[in-house]
């Protein structure tokens, strides 16, 4: 085998590794809180709070909410 070879497949498997890295990265992330911040839906929250309405979370994991005036 030439070093040219090997080091072709060594760069395709890094690249693999890299790939599934990241993605399992941003599964594992997106898996242990689903609101980061920096959302639209922080914006509308925060403006709804401002104008008076209050929003009550549900005991799923505080993932879902829904308005009571």
């Amino acid at each position: 085998m030439s070093i040219q070879l090997a080091l072709t497949y060594l760069i395709i498997i890094y690249a693999v590794g890299y790939t599934f890295y990241h993605l399992f990265k941003l599964i594992k992330n997106q898996k242990e809180s689903a609101c980061g911040g920096g959302c639209s839906g922080c914006d509308f929250k925060n403006e709804l709070k401002s104008k008076g309405i209050h929003t009550i979370s549900i005991d799923k994991n505080n993932k879902f909410t829904y308005l009571k005036n």
